[in-house]
């Protein structure tokens, strides 16, 4: 029996979604709160591998068991059991051929970004104390959307030779003080979404005179700004037929 979950978390202190020998990660801490669970070893497939100091909120997982469970114990279990920086939702049955990771028909990233110190909000936007052209880059977010070979945007160390992605929708909005940009896609690559805000940051201060365009159609990472930060980038949500 396969069961989906959703699942939120500070990413701050751990070291990403994949479990992984030399630090603690989401995907483990939810192995381990499973298996304490339900008594039995179990093995959690997420929509996406989100990088170390990353969060989340709307991150997709499913699991495989064998007996039915109890939804709303297991739910409350699980999150007694995980530490306050991690929690699950809508935990529920699916079809066994549904996957957390191949049947999302999209993702949805928001990037956090404000113009001062704001102490409550350390570890979860990146604080910019330069000017940025913020109508500058605005004018390049237009030449994001659409199907395009984003490897002026991929990281060193990507596992995928595809670069390929289809951005639905992008924006920048001014939402209560903070800047935030939030793209919605098909696929994303290696830290392309963190790149894509370095550079477009990048443009606006004027350090890079390429435009989004330019970049793109170069395929070349060298041309393209500085990575942001991690604790600025939140997966907001992963998108499935039929799945809130």
């Amino acid at each position: 029996m396969r069961y989906f979950f959703r699942v939120e978390y500070d990413g701050s202190k751990y070291g990403g979604w994949q479990r992984q020998p030399n630090a603690v990660t989401i995907q483990e801490l939810l192995e381990n709160a499973f298996e304490t669970a339900l008594r039995v070893p179990v093995s959690i497939t997420g929509a996406g591998r989100t990088d170390a100091g990353v969060h989340a909120k709307g991150q997709g997982a499913h699991l495989d068991v064998e007996k039915p469970v109890d939804i709303r114990r297991c739910e409350c279990s699980i999150n007694a059991l995980l530490p306050r920086e991690i929690a699950i939702y809508n935990l529920q049955q699916v079809n066994d051929s549904f996957h957390a990771r191949y049947s999302a028909i999209s993702r949805r990233y928001v990037y956090r970004m404000c113009t001062r110190k704001r102490p409550l909000s350390f570890q979860r936007a990146w604080f910019l104390f330069y000017d940025v052209n913020w109508d500058l880059v605005r004018d390049n977010l237009q030449f994001l959307e659409g199907t395009h070979d984003f490897t002026s945007f991929c990281a060193s160390g990507s596992e995928t030779p595809n670069n390929i992605c289809t951005i639905k929708k992008v924006s920048l909005e001014d939402e209560q003080g903070f800047i935030q940009f939030t793209i919605e896609a098909d696929r994303f690559i290696y830290k392309m979404v963190r790149t894509i805000v370095g550079t477009l940051i990048e443009i606006g201060r004027g350090k890079l005179k390429l435009s989004i365009k330019d970049i793109i159609a170069a395929k070349n990472r060298v041309l393209a700004g500085e990575t942001a930060p991690p604790f600025g980038l939140f997966l907001e949500n992963v998108f499935y037929p039929g799945i809130i």
